[in-house]
């Protein structure tokens, strides 16, 4: 196994590369690559694989957090239209990622991403699957033995390879009936949940990391399951949700944010002594917003823009930033520096079909990416 290199060796050559370089020159090119053109270098050679698979190593640390895919759709009702996703380019642009490469793109419908993966359901016999537009593989899952009326895609990478597809199948009254598919298990396991509020209280806003599947509850909770042991945690909130309530994860904390007439509150979960201790980390306004519009051909519109047209998209994992979404654009607003930057900016072929985000996926290269689904079929 390849291990991390200390200061001595980062300088050495990569044995094995063809490149000659040093491990220093190469790691600071590849850094700079988008998650695609990282993965095809997967290929080159066993020590650029070592080099770039290392989850714990050298140029893991240094890749950053950047919004890499969205999923998205056009116009204002073609729900049922075939999946569309884009993902970002070496430029900071956006481009559709083609799913020509899973045979029954067209005649499904994404469901939900989670961090690079996809569920699609098929109109044909309401088969999912689990697709990976950058390794471009794909599986099909076997059925559950009831009927979906909800179906979460659960993966993140940054905790462990495995991902699950939750699907409720009934709701009790204090609860819900779940089946749980595991890819390491690759079968579906019955669950039943106490979340010990009512169930037309749940939300459909429902964010997973570390394990953890949160489920925004009306009007000031928030409940957690162990996807693990299948133990639910109730969370209460700092303030009721009015609009726009989401939940995420900044730092590494749980976070809250929704929309009060037009200010933006954000807080963050604090635990010092053993219990849940909400922090609010900023309001913004309208006006913030529309100051640090970025400077571009579009900033005359964004600046006439109302509050509602500045749609929170979510959290950035690692740092204290969130993402908004506007007409042909992503932006970014660093909350420790009140800063708007652009993100990531819409092609002209998106932009002209009205494209708008329904999620935005941030992470990280890893090799429990490139490797999901990687034993399926091209």
């Amino acid at each position: 196994m390849y291990s991390s290199p200390t200061s001595s060796t980062c300088a050495s050559l990569v044995v094995g590369d063809p490149t000659g370089l040093s491990e220093d020159l190469l790691v600071d090119i590849l850094v700079r690559l988008p998650l695609k053109s990282l993965i095809r270098c997967n290929s080159v050679c066993r020590a650029w694989r070592r080099l770039i698979s290392d989850d714990g190593g050298y140029l893991r640390t240094r890749l950053p957090l950047i919004a890499s895919a969205i999923f998205y759709r056009c116009g204002v009702a073609e729900i049922d239209d075939e999946p569309r996703y884009a993902c970002t380019t070496s430029g900071g642009s956006l481009e559709c990622s083609s799913l020509c490469f899973f045979p029954f793109h067209r005649e499904s419908a994404i469901v939900d991403c989670s961090n690079g993966l996809i569920l699609c359901r098929s109109s044909l016999g309401s088969t999912l699957h689990v697709v990976n537009p950058t390794t471009r593989r794909w599986i099909e899952l076997p059925k559950p033995r009831r009927r979906s009326q909800l179906s979460i895609l659960a993966f993140d990478p940054s905790h462990s390879a495995e991902y699950r597809i939750v699907s409720f199948t009934g709701w009790l009254a204090q609860g819900a009936e779940l089946e749980v598919f595991a890819s390491q298990r690759r079968s579906w396991v019955e669950h039943q949940v106490q979340w010990g509020l009512p169930s037309d209280a749940m939300s459909t806003t429902i964010r997973y990391f570390d394990g953890v599947l949160y489920i925004l509850a009306y009007p000031d909770q928030v409940v957690g399951i162990d996807l693990t042991t299948m133990a639910c945690r109730k969370i209460e909130l700092p303030e009721a949700t009015k609009q726009e309530g989401r939940v995420g994860r900044s730092s590494g904390r749980l976070c809250y944010t929704h929309r009060d007439g037009d200010q933006l509150k954000i807080w963050v979960l604090r635990d010092p002594n053993g219990g849940d201790h909400w922090v609010l980390r900023d309001v913004i306004g309208t006006q913030t917003l529309v100051q640090w519009c970025p400077e571009t051909s579009h900033s005359s519109i964004f600046s006439s823009l109302p509050i509602h047209q500045f749609k929170f998209l979510g959290f950035h994992p690692q740092r204290e930033m969130i993402y908004f979404w506007l007409p042909g654009k992503i932006v970014s607003y660093d909350l420790s520096k009140s800063l708007m930057e652009e993100a990531v900016e819409f092609g002209k072929e998106m932009e002209m079909q009205g494209a708008f985000v329904v999620q935005l996926c941030l992470y990280p290269f890893s090799s429990h990416v490139s490797d999901s689904v990687a034993e399926v079929r091209v």
